[in-house]
């Protein structure tokens, strides 16, 4: 059993509190299928578990569905939405519903994603339109359909998730390119709502361990957890906990900013990784003798 398996709401400590008591947020890509969750249901749970009414928007109600019951089995109050985020009709609708029956909204996670076809010599033109429907356009569509709702309320959170590959080259393609572009909507986003009391931040996740990057197998693990500074992988609950500082009062005066959350690994040099990754493959080749 992983790790992950074995985690409570909030990781490896109690994430149980009220610092969003009274709150609303709504998280895409936020369904979940079983035990091993991603970023966006370990979001949606801890977020719940602090206090906040939970929109749980996934393209799947099935997976919506799981990630709203296990929430309220651990004492919290959600919604499960189902909708294309790419169609903005239904993202207004759906962002409607939710604040209509969670009575107000105070933040919005753009969680939702996909890799696509990785290196741009063999990606499609309808793989790089997909890619960037969804990891842009649809981030964008739903930040400007909470927008009038967020202002309601006094102004709130939006908090984006790109990716290192945004900042350092791994052949990902149109994966990069669009994180890249989801960086420069939160820039304009943080200009241009700044007004209204809304703040726009993005989170820069490096190599976590998820079902989106479980990769590689052990050795994979073990590879990942080498190429950072602190010599271990990361989890959906460390991004969990970035978004959530991102979305309480604490971080009122924080907008604007690319947050990396990657142990250090795009601070480091290729020369620098390299001795730890060698190490690491050692130590993988000795346990498999």
């Amino acid at each position: 059993m992983s790790e992950q398996q074995t985690f409570d709401v909030g990781g490896h400590t109690d994430g149980h509190g009220t610092r969003l008591k009274g709150k609303a947020a709504l998280v895409t890509g936020a369904g979940s299928a079983g035990n091993f969750l991603g970023t966006g249901a370990a979001t949606a749970l801890l977020l719940a578990a602090q206090g906040a009414t939970v929109g749980i928007l996934d393209i799947d109600a099935g997976r919506a569905e799981h990630t709203r019951k296990r929430i309220e089995a651990d004492g919290g109050q959600a919604v499960a939405l189902t909708a294309d985020i790419t169609d903005e009709a239904a993202v207004h609708a759906t962002v409607d519903e939710f604040t209509e029956r969670a009575g107000r909204l105070d933040a919005v996670v753009n969680n939702a994603g996909i890799s696509g076809e990785g290196d741009i010599s063999r990606t499609s033109r309808a793989g790089w339109d997909q890619v960037f429907a969804l990891n842009v356009t649809a981030a964008m569509q739903v930040a400007r359909a909470a927008y009038p709702h967020l202002v309601r309320s006094g102004g709130g959170s939006v908090v984006n998730i790109s990716s290192i590959a945004a900042l350092r080259g791994f052949g990902s393609g149109a994966y990069g390119a669009s994180k890249g572009a989801l960086q420069a909507l939160t820039t304009d986003l943080a200009y241009t709502w700044g007004p209204d009391q809304i703040r726009v931040n993005c989170l820069v996740p490096g190599h976590l361990h998820t079902p989106i990057g479980d990769h590689g197998g052990q050795e994979g693990r073990r590879l990942r957890g080498a190429a950072n500074l602190l010599g271990a992988e990361g989890t959906a609950w460390d991004l969990a906990w970035a978004v959530l500082f991102l979305t309480c009062p604490e971080s009122r005066w924080i907008t604007g900013t690319m947050i990396p959350v990657d142990a250090g690994t795009t601070t480091a040099t290729v020369l620098g990784m390299l001795p730890r990754i060698s190490e690491a493959r050692r130590k993988d080749s000795d346990e498999q003798q």
